[in-house]
């Protein structure tokens, strides 16, 4: 009777301190819920279409960084395009026009004509840390706006890149094609810290680069816009 009495006061106690990191997860699973619904009307997705027939459709993402219709993408996602399509929550579709590309940093403008509901989304200009929360949100292989959560893992060149490199942020996060061109998020504060990019540490090393997720840091996202800016009107610039 004794055993049985010590059995079920231990089966008490491994359930109660159970009790608590279920009760975070659920509400760590509630926030990013939150977070998702937030950040949804700020992401889009990205159809393009080329010249030859025999040419599959392809697919990436692109962030809304301004209320002038402006979004941000990967410069590769665009590369060989004929035709690009913004396709907006809901699936409607509108046609995108290219503003500025920089393929040295694998960053690209758009601009439609039809903002929508979408809401821009604030970029974060201090730099991330290792370990911090993020979320990527993007195009999951043309089905809709998915979100995946994980970490920082590592800055790439923080402390200032050499001559010709691009600075990045590599993640733990593992995601499915098509989310080239969408937004890495803070996690405490909803900002975007990066712009997904998947070919961004080719861009600066000759080693494979498999399996590696990379973000473009939103500051040189703010520095193209201000490139942009700078060129209104110049037809050449």
């Amino acid at each position: 009777m004794m055993v049985r009495a010590l059995a079920l006061l231990a089966a008490i106690v491994m359930l109660a301190a159970g009790l608590p990191a279920r009760a975070s997860l659920a509400q760590e699973r509630h926030q990013v819920e939150r977070d998702y619904r937030a950040l949804v009307r700020s992401v889009v997705g990205i159809e393009t279409r080329y010249a030859s027939i025999f040419a599959p459709p392809g697919a990436g993402s692109g962030v809304v960084v301004g209320d002038d219709g402006l979004i941000a993408t990967a410069d590769h996602v665009l590369e060989g395009a004929s035709e690009i399509w913004i396709v907006h929550p809901g699936e409607q579709r509108q046609r995108a026009a290219i503003v500025r590309r920089a393929p040295e940093r694998d960053l690209a403008l758009l601009r439609i004509e039809e903002e929508g509901a979408l809401v821009p989304l604030a970029p974060r200009y201090r730099p991330v840390r290792p370990g911090q929360c993020v979320l990527a949100l993007g195009n999951v292989m043309g089905w809709g706006i998915g979100i995946f959560a994980g970490i920082v893992s590592l800055p790439v060149c923080a402390e200032g890149c050499p001559a010709g490199a691009t600075g990045g942020i590599l993640t733990d996060i593992t995601t499915p094609p098509g989310l080239s061109g969408g937004a890495l998020v803070a996690c405490a504060d909803r900002s975007l810290v990066g712009i997904i990019s998947f070919g961004l540490v080719a861009l600066n090393s000759p080693a494979t680069t498999a399996g590696i997720i990379g973000a473009v840091p939103a500051a040189e996202v703010a520095k193209l816009l201000s490139e942009q800016l700078a060129c209104a009107g110049e037809p050449h610039c």
